[in-house]
């Protein structure tokens, strides 16, 4: 568990400020935001989050694949 914490902080570091926002509340919350509140919140439409939300989990796949191979696509799913 700790040896995965550490891929995923590593992972994490590699986002901007406001991707790593998106992620935590759409994804690691236990009441995930919505993609309007969001939205509203950061003054985007809610298309816009949804593709910053994409780019985000893309460059955590990538990187989490650089550092643990193939293993990632469990870790990090869409």
């Amino acid at each position: 568990i700790a040896r995965v914490r550490g891929w995923l902080a590593d992972a994490m570091a590699t986002l901007n400020a406001r991707e790593r926002m998106i992620i935590v509340e759409r994804k690691l919350r236990d009441d995930p935001r919505t993609l309007e509140s969001l939205g509203a919140e950061l003054g985007l439409s809610k298309e816009r989050i949804r593709q910053l939300e994409a780019q985000a989990l893309q460059k955590l796949r990538r990187r989490l694949e650089n550092v643990t191979g193939s293993a990632a696509e469990t870790l990090v799913t869409a």
